[in-house]
């Protein structure tokens, strides 16, 4: 029986660390979020022009 309770509580100190990283790691992505400083992010542009689709003879 103490085996079995011993299994037990490591697996729970395991999800309970695996839900506190990623709780923290939400909070701290919605801190950079909100005070703009996500490099990551690039603003929206236009997609870039390759010039592989030539214009119509009549263009």
């Amino acid at each position: 029986m103490r085996a079995a309770l011993d299994r037990l509580w490591i697996t729970v100190k395991a999800i309970l660390a695996i839900g506190l990283l990623a709780a923290g790691s939400l909070y701290s992505a919605n801190i950079v979020d909100r005070k703009s400083q996500n490099t990551v992010e690039s603003p929206p542009h236009e997609p870039a022009l390759t010039g592989s689709i030539k214009p119509g003879p009549g263009r």
